[in-house]
């Protein structure tokens, strides 16, 4: 039973024999697994599972390394409008019914939630352990995301509230992963270009009026299996050349036919960005 997870068994041996310290001594043994069961599902709240399995074998320490990654950003159009006119109870409701979604729609395609920066997401596919898959299970969450947003609308205005938009960015490249902070107080991320760069291109979204864009990088080793179209190119603060971006339009399966992906909130007016500038 207690190989099976079940550790709320107890061997209920009396006696104050030999046996009946082993069976003491089990039964803390059985308590003690209880915890680090329960802290575990804890951590795999706040880091994900890979990450937690680092910490509990005591592999974290301060430092990092470089690897292949694809990082995702998001953000919620228009979210300090919707902030201003709801009380702070209506704001958190609202953003823990999105992250419900998003945040497992991430999971189940293997990425990792980096963090939350209000009501943005950052997630990151390639750490802690690279998949040669990385990039595309990115954009196929993208894609996801972009389904089940639609469905939580319908929910939404259902109940009277108003529609969510969105916008993605995915860019892959080499980044940094590991622990940053210091021996009181320790951040897994990833750090570099990559992330700065992916950032931008969420950013982009706005100016494209588009739920998602990749980089060309990305783009480059999805296509054979995503629906791209060029959006364009644009200039963005702290990079010297414009940035060419694609949008997504739905899948190719392995017969070549194509499966468009498209909803009411995928596209929508284009308006200005910051830090972003469409290139001639």
């Amino acid at each position: 039973e207690i190989a099976k997870g079940n550790f709320d068994i107890k061997s209920n041996v009396k006696s104050r024999d030999e046996v009946g310290a082993l069976a003491g001594a089990f039964d803390q043994m059985v308590d003690g697994l209880q915890e680090r069961d329960k802290m575990k599902n804890v951590l795999n709240k706040f880091h994900g599972s890979s990450i937690t399995d680092d910490i509990l074998k005591g592999d974290l320490e301060l430092g990092g390394s470089r690897k292949r990654v694809t990082v995702f950003f998001s953000d919620i159009r228009d979210f300090t409008k919707f902030s201003e006119g709801h009380t702070a109870e209506e704001v958190v409701e609202m953003l823990n019914e999105y992250f419900q979604v998003m945040v497992a729609i991430i999971n189940k395609n293997n990425g990792v939630v980096d963090k939350f920066i209000g009501d943005a997401i950052m997630a990151v596919w390639g750490a802690p352990e690279p998949n040669e898959r990385d990039a595309h299970n990115a954009v196929k969450a993208c894609v996801e995301m972009r389904e089940g947003l639609a469905e939580l609308n319908v929910l939404r205005l259902e109940r009277g509230e108003t529609a969510i938009k969105i916008g993605m960015g995915i860019h892959s490249g080499d980044a940094i992963s590991g622990t940053i902070g210091s021996d009181e107080r320790m951040e897994y991320t990833v750090i570099g270009d990559t992330v700065n760069q992916s950032a931008r291109i969420e950013a982009s979204t706005k100016a494209f009026g588009a739920d998602l864009l990749l980089s060309h990088e990305t783009m480059d080793i999805v296509k054979e299996e995503f629906m791209i179209e060029k959006a364009g190119d644009v200039e963005v603060k702290g990079k010297s050349n414009a940035l060419r971006l694609y949008k997504v339009r739905g899948y190719i399966d392995a017969d070549g036919k194509e499966s468009p992906v498209k909803t009411q909130w995928s596209d929508y007016e284009s308006g200005k960005a910051d830090k972003v500038k469409i290139a001639p």
